[in-house]
């Protein structure tokens, strides 16, 4: 009888002792479900100022390095004189998307704006007779 009071006595105690600690943290809440966010709409960049009469004669200056000097090539690269300005503005437009494939111009294309090609254009179209 001693022995099953005993063991009684190992498992009341066993028992107080599961009491006594804290109880097991209760699960998380899932979080409620929240709304979709909307995408903030892409920053829209005004376009480029035209450049000033100064900074296209500095730009065309380049141009003369290869279609000669006041565009007027000596070579087999053509020639800048004759074109009218939306002739020029088509053709460098054409190069800066790839539409008119070039060796260089394509890549010198997609170094100016839209707004320098215009005026590169107009330059061509005005000033090389």
């Amino acid at each position: 009888m001693r022995f099953k009071n005993h063991t009684l006595t190992l498992l009341l105690g066993a028992a107080l002792v599961g009491c006594a600690t804290e109880p097991p943290p209760a699960p998380a809440k899932a979080a409620a479900p929240t709304a979709a966010v909307a995408p903030a709409p892409a920053a829209v960049t005004p376009p480029a100022p035209p450049p000033t009469p100064a900074a296209v004669r500095n730009m065309i200056s380049t141009c003369y390095s290869c279609h000669g000097t006041d565009g007027r090539s000596a070579g087999s690269i053509p020639g800048l004189t004759g074109m009218n300005a939306k002739q020029a503005e088509t053709m460098l437009k054409g190069f800066k998307s790839g539409e008119l494939p070039a060796t260089v111009m394509m890549r010198l294309a997609k170094g100016y704006t839209d707004a320098e090609l215009e005026a590169l254009a107009n330059y061509i179209g005005t000033n090389l007779k």
